[in-house]
């Protein structure tokens, strides 16, 4: 199911106008725990840009808050519907002058109906369910959740397992 959803999405947006970033739904291999939030900063903790969140300054050494894990917030998500037809308006807009397309093409909607149905069709399917948005937190470091310049990170948590979902965009 998750290879069909990953499909879906690269063909959306290869009819979209982002050229740049990866979107993708991925499986996050996170350590045990009860607290979301504690696993994925523990998670994060094991890469370098966040274990070390700081840069030198003429003043010595700053910490980047968009790299600090204690920064991370997970915002519950109550109509999953109504919040993936915002983001999927939001990024299927989404384009900068490094773009090289300044239009959807007549595909793009065919293929966004593709991946909601197949991302519904996953998500009924699984028990215990809670939706979250990532924030407080740059995942460009992260390439199994984020990978990107800029992004959104959407996390499900199901009984045995947290996926994302992320849309990005980089040059």
């Amino acid at each position: 199911m998750r290879e069909k959803i990953n499909l879906y999405l690269s063909e959306m947006q290869e009819e979209s106008t982002n050229s740049g970033g990866h979107y993708h739904f991925s499986k996050l291999d996170l350590p045990e725990g009860e607290n979301l939030a504690n696993r994925l900063k523990s998670y994060l903790l094991k890469i370098e840009a966040y274990k070390n969140p700081y840069v030198k300054t003429e003043k010595g050494n700053t910490i980047v808050a968009s790299r600090n894990v204690e920064n991370l917030k997970l915002v519950l998500v109550f109509d999953f519907k109504i919040f993936i037809e915002q983001k999927l308006a939001y990024w299927s807009k989404h384009r900068t002058s490094l773009d090289d397309r300044d239009e959807l093409t007549q595909l793009y909607f065919g293929k966004e109906q593709l991946f909601k149905r197949s991302i519904y069709d996953f998500l009924n399917k699984v028990d215990n369910l809670n939706i979250y948005e990532l924030k407080g937190i740059d995942t460009y470091f992260v390439d199994k959740i984020g990978g990107d310049m800029v992004g959104d990170d959407i996390i499900f948590e199901i009984e045995n397992a947290v996926y994302v979902l992320h849309f990005g965009w980089s040059s």
